[in-house]
């Protein structure tokens, strides 16, 4: 669902869409058309990748979305690709969170920007999939810039800047994008977006490699 696209005062126009926390992520990576995204799915954050998948088959973007064997595979393919010099994509939660997890402290000190969407739950001992902040805070210290988006908008928002951010020639960092499950990542909400998505990719412009 979108209203009319609207411009004002010479800025790009917007337009109104009404999607989840989730399904917007998945817009901002659409139109940031990254070239790789190495995924698995775990509750909540498996719509993220679905609707890519979707808009893929749709011809709404090129990002090549590749599955992973799990979570810790996944994240390999995101840093395989970004050593590569692609510019990558993935989305997780809890314990898929905690299975890649030996391979976020070299991401970033080897200084690969990349964007992972964090769409937090709580990491189960006995199985609990309630949404809490115990998986992001498992990776507040491995050298990961973290962005908490409080609701639908500020995911669309921090989507569009963590690349810029992390990709900054003084920063070279990767970058989380992290969001409550279920709350954030499920509801609807009135979003505004770039109407045009060559707008999103002028404001980050080409990718470049790390050296």
């Amino acid at each position: 669902m979108a209203q009319t696209a609207k411009k004002q005062g010479g800025r790009p126009a917007q337009t109104m869409v009404v999607q989840s926390g989730n399904e917007i992520a998945a817009t901002a990576a659409k139109q940031i058309n990254y070239h790789v995204m190495g995924y698995y799915p775990i509750t909540p954050s498996t719509e993220v990748a679905e609707t890519l998948d979707a808009m893929k088959a749709e011809g709404e973007h090129n990002i090549r979305m590749i599955p992973g064997d799990g979570e810790h595979g996944a994240a390999g393919i995101c840093f395989g690709a970004s050593t590569a010099g692609g510019r990558v994509f993935n989305a997780t939660s809890a314990n898929g969170l905690l299975y890649a997890f030996e391979q976020l402290p070299v991401q970033s000190g080897e200084r690969f920007p990349m964007v992972f969407n964090i769409v937090t739950r709580a990491v189960s001992g006995p199985l609990d999939i309630r949404g809490d902040h115990s998986d992001i805070m498992f990776a507040m210290n491995t050298g990961w810039i973290t962005l908490m988006a409080a609701d639908a908008q500020a995911v669309y928002d921090m989507n569009v800047m963590a690349p810029k951010i992390g990709e900054e020639m003084s920063v070279r960092l990767p970058v989380f994008v992290a969001y409550d499950g279920f709350f954030t990542s499920h509801q609807k909400r009135r979003v505004e977006i770039f109407a045009d998505d060559q707008v999103v990719r002028d404001f980050l412009g080409p990718f470049v490699p790390t050296v």
